[in-house]
């Protein structure tokens, strides 16, 4: 079976970046690199004021990769908004592989997927396996740890949004068809952290999705000293990501709510996905004294599992208030 571009209708990278000048060009040199070559790669450099634009248009002009190459400036307005922009540009490409500006390829990385999506018909995304290797500041290896998926994940025994029990795929690792990502809402805009997981979870309601395991991808972390604190006199928390898991939540029962029913294989696991969203947030509103809060979200989630440890959590919660309330 023949592996190329034009066998799954054409392939789009879309890579964003923000003041990812030292790291950007070693990501598009490992997307040159691919066996398997896209049709496109979109750069959506998100605001960058470090030169990015500069050494991005010298690689390509020097480079001549064999695709057509696309630099896009915008406004700073975060990494939802900039995958974004590369999706809706990306037109006439049935496919759109995500990386970010500072990982890796493997150059088996595309030319794997497309097999991948080739013996499975109607899928809707795939992803290669991951590593993740963890830098100092003057790029010294400190670390490294695999994302292996499990055999009943590549297999696909285990589908829909119950597959997220176990390791999920990582954006940088994975390729998505463009009118699914498109029919999904494409990644929230609002939300300062979990904008991927929370379209992977909707997508994975969709369709199938290959796994596929070997030749991970390189997710490069590099360690800095995080001294400074953000604290915001309104939020919730000093910690935004852990905010974000309330609008996680609302957000998830929008996309996949109506599909509890699993009237399709594909809708394995909404129920607790759903579950896992609502009492997470939960807890983080217990931990911040927002008992009352905390109690509608542990309601919401014994909606879904109604005999899950939620509804303890919710009396608990509520005592909690009412103590609270007393003194």
């Amino acid at each position: 079976m023949l592996k190329t571009s034009a066998a799954v209708d054409g392939i789009a990278v879309v890579i964003p970046s923000y003041n990812r000048k030292h790291l950007i060009l070693d990501a598009l040199e490992s997307v040159a690199s691919q066996r398997l070559l896209p049709d496109r790669v979109i750069v959506i450099d998100d605001g960058s004021v470090d030169g990015t634009q500069q050494a991005v248009q010298e690689w390509a002009q020097c480079r001549a990769p064999g695709f057509d190459f696309q630099y896009i400036y915008q406004p700073n307005s975060g990494p939802g908004a900039a995958r974004n922009r590369g999706i809706q540009e990306a037109a006439g490409c049935n496919w759109i592989a995500l990386l970010d500006s500072d990982d890796l390829w493997h150059p088996e990385h595309l030319f794997r997927l497309v097999g991948a999506i080739q013996e499975q018909p109607g899928a809707v995304a795939a992803s290669n396996e991951l590593e993740e290797k963890f830098y100092s500041v003057d790029g010294s290896l400190l670390s490294s740890r695999p994302y292996v998926f499990s055999p009943e994940l590549t297999s696909g025994k285990i589908v829909g949004p119950e597959a997220f029990r176990f390791i999920g795929p990582l954006t940088q690792a994975t390729m998505i068809r463009r009118d699914i990502l498109l029919a999904a809402g494409g990644f929230n805009e609002h939300l300062k952290y979990a904008e991927d997981k929370l379209l992977f979870v909707i997508v994975s309601a969709m369709g199938p999705w290959c796994r596929v395991s070997g030749y991970p991808v390189t997710y490069r972390n590099f360690v800095r000293d995080s001294g400074e604190q953000h604290i915001g006199a309104k939020q919730l928390s000093d910690r935004p990501h852990q905010n974000s898991r309330l609008a996680y939540a609302r957000l998830l029962d929008q996309g996949i709510g109506h599909l509890v029913q699993p009237n399709d294989k594909y809708h394995q696991g909404v129920d607790w996905a759903l579950w896992k969203a609502w009492y997470r947030a939960g807890r983080h509103l217990e931990k911040t004294k927002h008992y009352k809060w905390a109690a509608g979200y542990y309601r919401k989630a014994a909606s879904y599992r109604p005999l899950s440890k939620a509804i303890a959590r919710c009396f608990l919660a509520r005592l909690k208030f009412l103590w609270s309330s007393i003194i």
